[in-house]
């Protein structure tokens, strides 16, 4: 990967800035174009930005092995642009533990999204894309906005608030714990330098001029690498992950990037739209005439080939889920209220039913707003034309709701 973001003065200083701190980079002769800090307790070196990063390169100078009694770690080396060749030199080794399956979608050969949806997509898939994507602009008042290059600090920070947001709730409807909230002020101030740099640059997808769903990309010369996405999951049908990836798609080709790498994990959207596998290797090298070294780097091996079995039975994802339950003890939740859907025909008595907004009844009942986004997906129309009603009278203190377009009109009441 030329001109690799991650390992650019500007990634490595502020990783180091915020997960380094008090600590002393080091940078080894014989491993160019990358820092590293020592791991707190143990005797080996960790690369700067350890797993946080979407990828490593680096390149190898067998004429100067200085890692002496040491071993290093390298996380996340993608083998689709690994050039760590240790020449004949064989006091340097490097051992290659397989950690990730990893996809991208190569445009090399095609000069447009069309030509890319016409190779890659079968037709039942390319009509279906169409299809939504027709009914999600018609349905609502959507923009694409593209950060790339300079940008005003104060819409910057309303940008990456939004984002935020769409990140914490997207995490909170999967009770998944991540490490994405706390490591939100380094995001906040890297992806601002490299904004500038143009090394990253966010896409957002907006509704009525609201981000309903928000992508970070790193850029190398030739390739732009996915990190961080979030959607808001009431849009759920009309399947914006995948219209976010067609914007990505296009933009990769007017922009001349000839790879756009999905990253680390196994996801159906990237087995759709990728037309490349690959696997991310964790890279741990040590000094072969160091006795000291050998083991330590015979640890290491042992150690993640440990990590990637644990990873296999999925042991990580409940690791995840307990984290988040145990972090949310104690917090008020949103109670599930059963509710039913029924189709109304003829009108409604105007006494029964008054007038009210969406937005502000979500805020007591947010399954309301996926219940109409669905009912959209099914009937489309101009979400502008949809009036919610409430009813005047409760039935054991819970409202029911009238939901009327010009194509459809239905009740739902709540138990």
């Amino acid at each position: 990967m030329k001109h690799n973001p991650f390992t650019s003065k500007t990634y490595q200083e502020t990783w180091l800035k915020y997960f380094a701190k008090q600590k002393t980079n080091k940078r080894f002769q014989c491993l160019e174009n990358l820092s590293f800090i020592k791991h707190r307790f143990l005797p080996y070196y960790i690369n700067a930005g350890k797993n946080m990063t979407n990828g490593i390169t680096y390149s190898v100078n067998p004429s100067k092995i200085d890692l002496k009694n040491h071993g290093v770690v390298i996380y996340d080396v993608p083998d689709y642009c690994d050039t760590s060749s240790t020449s004949k030199n064989e006091s340097l080794k490097i051992r290659k533990v397989a950690q990730y399956k990893g996809f991208l979608a190569d445009l090399s050969q095609v000069d447009s999204f069309e030509d890319y949806l016409q190779n890659t997509l079968n037709a039942k898939s390319r009509n279906k894309f169409r299809s939504t994507l027709k009914k999600f602009e018609n349905c609502f008042d959507v923009t694409y906005k593209y950060y790339y290059g300079a940008i005003d600090k104060e819409d910057y920070h309303i940008m990456m608030t939004d984002f935020k947001n769409l990140v914490e709730n997207r995490y909170g409807d999967l009770k998944i714990d991540t490490s994405l909230i706390r490591e939100w002020p380094f995001y906040e101030e890297l992806v601002y330098k490299m904004l500038h740099e143009k090394k990253a640059m966010i896409i957002s997808i907006n509704v009525a001029g609201k981000p309903i769903s928000m992508s970070l990309g790193f850029l190398s010369e030739t390739a732009l690498v996915g990190a961080v996405k979030a959607f808001d999951t009431n849009y759920y049908k009309f399947n914006v992950g995948h219209i976010e990836i067609s914007k990505f798609i296009e933009w990769c080709i007017a922009y001349n990037k000839r790879i756009l790498d999905f990253s680390k994990g196994e996801y159906e959207y990237k087995t759709k739209w990728t037309n490349t596998k690959y696997l991310y290797n964790c890279h741990v090298v040590y000094n072969n005439s160091s006795v000291t070294s050998r083991i330590i780097g015979f640890l290491l091996v042992k150690y993640f080939d440990l990590k990637q079995y644990l990873r296999d039975k999925k042991i990580n994802l409940l690791v995840a889920k307990a984290r988040f339950a145990l972090k949310n003890i104690g917090t008020s939740k949103q109670q599930k209220l059963p509710f039913k859907i029924q189709s109304i025909q003829g009108e409604i008595t105007s006494s029964d039913y008054q007038l009210t907004s969406l937005d502000e009844e979500v805020r007591h009942y947010p399954f309301l707003k996926r219940i109409v986004m669905d009912g959209l997906y099914q009937k489309p129309e101009s979400y502008s034309n949809i009036k919610l009603f409430k009813s005047t009278d409760s039935i054991g203190g819970k409202p029911s709701f009238v939901v009327m377009g010009s194509k459809s009109k239905y009740l739902i009441t709540i138990f």
